[in-house]
């Protein structure tokens, strides 16, 4: 569960620590959690809710929006491992995230920025699910990997967007974690239906055959912002 903390401690130019429910970040840079470059200005923010193990980080933000009626949208930043405690937490997070109407009457979603390398499948379905059952625009940002479970999870955005130097790596491994075993008739089963499901029959179709005849590269297939859309991976 979501756990808030007290303050923000700075110590020269050191940063520890986590803040309050709706505490204002007072660093003058936040920078996204597995970003190279993707950053906010402090007085744009305000953290809501955080959550921190061994495995992974959620953090729920208020951003100022200057479309939006209430001045105010959601969004989430999440770093580590996919696993059925991340899409508990998520679910969680997403409940409270606040969307917003435009000031000319349209709707804005909260948006999710993904970082992660490691994850069962079974848990970035049950992650893209969600996703897709809140209406959430899913964004791989500057630096940042997303990979495996990840890169099933960021299907079920409704919009979905690679940024510069991002990326999304869809692979296989027998390693616990590092993916799916694509010559298993199981997993390809249950791929293909995820896929349909989120991409439509006709996009799915092409983007499935061709992983297949990438995932048990070493590497995997590496997807970014330039190659995306000719796959309808991204959508914005």
């Amino acid at each position: 569960m979501f756990k808030k903390t007290a303050a923000w401690l700075l110590m020269a130019s050191v940063f520890a620590g986590l803040v309050s429910c709706a505490t204002p970040v007072l660093l003058q840079k936040h920078i996204v959690m597995g970003s190279d470059q993707k950053s906010y200005p402090n007085s744009v923010l305000t953290l809501q809710t955080e959550t921190e193990n061994s495995v992974f980080h959620l953090k729920l933000f208020s951003i100022k929006f200057a479309d939006c009626e209430s001045g105010y949208l959601d969004y989430l930043e999440f770093d580590g491992i996919i696993d059925s405690r991340a899409v508990h937490t998520f679910e969680t997070a997403l409940v409270e995230a606040q969307g917003c109407t435009t000031k000319k009457g349209g709707k804005l979603y909260p948006f999710v920025y993904l970082n992660s390398s490691m994850g069962e499948y079974v848990d970035g379905y049950a992650l893209g699910e969600l996703f897709r059952r809140f209406n959430i625009e899913t964004i791989v940002t500057q630096g940042q990997t997303c990979m495996g479970a990840c890169a099933a999870s960021f299907l079920g955005g409704r919009l979905r967007s690679i940024e510069e130097n991002g990326s999304l790596v869809f692979g296989s491994s027998r390693v616990r974690g590092g993916g799916m075993v694509c010559d298993r008739a199981i997993d390809q089963a249950t791929l293909r239906e995820y896929f349909d499901k989120m991409l439509g029959s006709v996009s799915s179709d092409r983007f499935y055959f061709n992983l297949l005849s990438n995932c048990l590269q070493p590497s995997g297939w590496i997807v970014d912002a330039f190659s995306a859309p000719r796959w309808n991976i991204t959508n914005e």
